[in-house]
């Protein structure tokens, strides 16, 4: 049962649905660029279909990254942020939209292993839509420089859960037994098996140690943060570019519509000013026959008398 619930998590988190770009819907929405690789890296598509990536190459949501025991590649993400992914992992970035706006979002499933994740406008200015799964927890983050780590049972490094360590900002793991907040130099640990909430431990247990490619992150914290405003304003510029022409297509498309439209429109209100003249004049003529009635009345009123008096001395 062990086996079949493992296996089913790892067909969600490595293969599951679609994601594809609102622009172009047959087209991936392109999530970062690989900017360093070394070792065994593999990365699998919606599909299942594995390539090796290089420097330079897309990461794209859904794609499924898996490290051997000297892999480890580095990627850029497009909200700015910056992942580091270390050797023995296996993870999938399951959604991403960095768009600029507060709709951006990302989901990472964690099945095995570790990375360094520096984030980027997304866990600043839409903090409840950055999240990291794991089989264990939920990490949620606040303008952070972490590494979360999940052991599976059976692994000689230490017991099996999600851990998650803090080098700057903070964390808060989470599970169904509880929560706790993360904060610098600390990390927290939910067991895969108990039912505990998940705690705080004194201090970073030995697994978190750096790569031989450490040095690689010296300050890039401090600079992904100041440059993340400016980042974020030229994405949502580009995009409205991008979007301008389409928009304006659209509006060409829909103007021989809106004129036909706008001439039914204007037909109707002639027919209906000349529905209401028609009833005024209808009206006006009956106005006119009555008072025609009413002076006809009036002369016959008049002249009564004389007819009478005509009348009798004709009868003398």
């Amino acid at each position: 049962m062990k086996g079949i619930l493992l296996a089913g998590f790892l067909a969600a988190l490595l293969f599951p649905g679609k994601g594809f770009s609102q622009e172009n819907p047959d087209a991936p929405v392109v999530a970062g660029k690989v900017e360093f690789i070394e070792g065994i890296v593999q990365f699998y598509d919606r599909q299942r279909r594995a390539r090796v990536p290089r420097a330079g190459d897309p990461v794209y949501e859904g794609d499924s990254i898996v490290t051997g025991t000297d892999g480890e590649v580095h990627f850029t993400l497009e909200d700015g942020g910056f992942i580091a992914v270390r050797p023995n992992t296996k993870m999938r970035i399951v959604n991403f939209r960095a768009q600029g706006d507060e709709e951006d979002k990302l989901n990472i499933g964690l099945l095995e292993g570790s990375f360094r994740s520096m984030t980027g406008w997304i866990a600043r200015f839409s903090r409840g839509n950055y999240l990291i799964r794991t089989p264990t927890a939920t990490i949620g983050v606040r303008g952070t420089d972490h590494e979360p780590f999940h052991i599976p049972e059976g692994s000689s490094l230490g017991e099996p859960g999600t851990y998650d360590k803090v080098n700057e900002g903070g964390t808060v793991l989470t599970t169904k037994y509880g929560r706790v907040e993360v904060t610098p130099g600390k990390s927290g640990f939910a067991h895969l098996r108990r039912a505990e909430p998940p705690r705080a431990l004194e201090r970073p247990p030995a697994f978190f140690k750096p790569t031989r490619n450490e040095a690689r992150f010296a300050g890039r914290q401090s600079e992904i943060q100041r440059s993340l405003q400016q980042r974020r304003d030229e994405r949502r510029k580009a995009i409205e570019q991008r979007r301008a022409p389409q928009r304006e297509a659209q509006k060409a498309e829909a103007r021989p519509a809106q004129k036909s439209r706008l001439e039914e429109r204007n037909k109707a209100l002639e027919q209906r000013r000349k529905a209401i003249e028609a009833r005024q004049k209808a009206i006006q003529e009956r106005r006119n026959a009555a008072e025609q009635r009413r002076r006809e009345l009036k002369q016959q009123r008049k002249a009564a008398p004389a007819e009478a008096a005509k009348r009798r001395r004709e009868n003398d």
